[in-house]
């Protein structure tokens, strides 16, 4: 016999559905197999601190050695520049130099002008005024000439130098020193510390002195083998005498 007794409702969808329609669970097993997936993919994107650590080290690594890389080249830049200034600076000086020197050869000529002018003037010319002006000009370019670093070579009693003296002509006598110098005949002259021009001089041959040659005439290859074979021969003729006697 069918009841009508009322059966109680407990809010839910009727044959124990749940409100869209599905199984109780179902829904919730979905949303926990989507929320894993999630997690995971979350995971897989996101960086470690460990591993970002490590990316921004070896960038500033690079950076580091890109600034090293930088300096170097700028120093580097900086020593050739400053070469550079140097070697214009000494290649300006040393042209400057080499001008002064040619202007200076070519004045040396009238300062032998001027030496020969007073040196042949008559004595009773050197008392009056117009004298005394070419030799107040003679001066001047001398003083002027010392100004640049010209001055002239010491030769009238001093040894022969060939770096700073040109022997032109020898004479033989007991007089001076083999190798001195007995006469001036052109001033030389000195720019700073190099020779302008050497001085043209007259050298004593003292025939009373040894001289080099003979002791390389005493010495020649002729004599020293002669000196060889002499001696080889009275080797050769002891040992001929030493040979006898032992036969005998």
């Amino acid at each position: 016999m069918e009841t009508n007794e009322p059966q109680e409702y407990n809010g839910g969808p009727p044959g124990g559905a749940n409100a869209d329609g599905m199984a109780p669970g179902s829904q919730e097993e979905v949303q926990v197999k989507w929320g894993k997936k999630d997690s995971a993919g979350s995971d897989e994107g996101r960086e470690t601190p460990g591993a970002a650590a490590d990316a921004w080290e070896e960038r500033f690594r690079e950076e580091q050695t890109k600034a090293d890389t930088y300096l170097a080249n700028w120093q580097r830049a900086q020593a050739d520049m400053a070469n550079l200034r140097r070697r214009t600076q000494q290649e300006r000086e040393d042209y400057m130099k080499r001008a002064n020197e040619e202007l200076i050869r070519d004045l040396l000529p009238v300062l032998d002008s001027f030496d020969s002018a007073i040196a042949s003037m008559p004595a009773n010319l050197r008392e009056t005024t117009w004298i005394d002006g070419i030799i107040l000009v003679e001066r001047q370019l001398r003083l002027a000439l010392a100004r640049h670093g010209v001055t002239p070579i010491e030769a009238q009693g001093q040894k022969f130098d060939p770096t700073q003296h040109e022997a032109v002509l020898h004479k033989a006598t007991t007089d001076h020193e083999d190798e001195a110098i007995t006469s001036e005949l052109r001033k030389g002259y000195r720019l700073r510390d190099r020779v302008l021009r050497p001085s043209m001089v007259e050298v004593a041959k003292n025939t009373g002195a040894p001289t080099q040659w003979a002791d390389a005439e005493a010495t020649s290859p002729r004599d020293l083998a002669g000196q060889r074979d002499g001696a080889a021969g009275a080797s050769a003729s002891q040992d001929t005498e030493a040979t006898i006697e032992e036969k005998k």
